[in-house]
């Protein structure tokens, strides 16, 4: 049985995301992974790393953290969180994400698990920042011939405008 977390009840099944940030040469990329066909949601589908939660997630973050541990193989102990975003529902799954930002560290290896990410993408967090896209809220990037749509593309939205609203010389 899917846990609800406390005090967040919701018909919803429970999720989370890790939004993993990457310092390279003073440009941050935010790390994506590309979906296999062999999953059971969302199947080729560019996301963040994440997934539902089990029973023994005590909360959101812990679910962020074990699902990116399980997908990239990164130990959640060097992963320096920054914050929470929003919960996002999904619009045809019945999915309530919730997304949290954090910064990988300088050295790190990825060992993605072939029977759920088919491949990883970074893109720089200026492309978001200043993505025309972003002020028509299309909910739809189109980076390198790679299409970020659907929960992920309006977790980056709203990132991006907490970092444009709070942060005016992000841009």
């Amino acid at each position: 049985m899917t846990p609800t977390y406390e005090n967040n009840a919701s018909s919803l099944t429970q999720a989370a995301v890790l939004l993993p940030l990457i310092g390279h040469e003073e440009v941050w990329h935010l790390l994506f992974i590309r979906r296999t066909l062999t999953v059971s949601h969302h199947k080729g589908q560019i996301a963040f790393p994440g997934g539902r939660a089990e029973h023994h997630d005590s909360t959101p973050l812990a679910t962020a953290l074990r699902e990116t541990r399980e997908e990239l193989g990164l130990d959640p102990r060097q992963i320096h969180i920054l914050g929470k975003l929003p919960p996002v529902p999904t619009t045809q799954t019945g999915f309530l994400i919730h997304p949290f930002v954090g910064i990988l560290p300088l050295e790190f290896q990825l060992r993605p698990d072939p029977r759920e990410v088919a491949s990883t993408l970074t893109v720089p967090l200026d492309f978001f920042l200043n993505s025309p896209e972003r002020s028509r809220a299309k909910n739809r990037y189109n980076y390198q011939n790679e299409i970020i749509w659907g929960a992920t593309a309006r977790i980056m939205t709203i990132l991006t405008n907490k970092l444009l609203t709070e942060l005016p010389c992000a841009s």
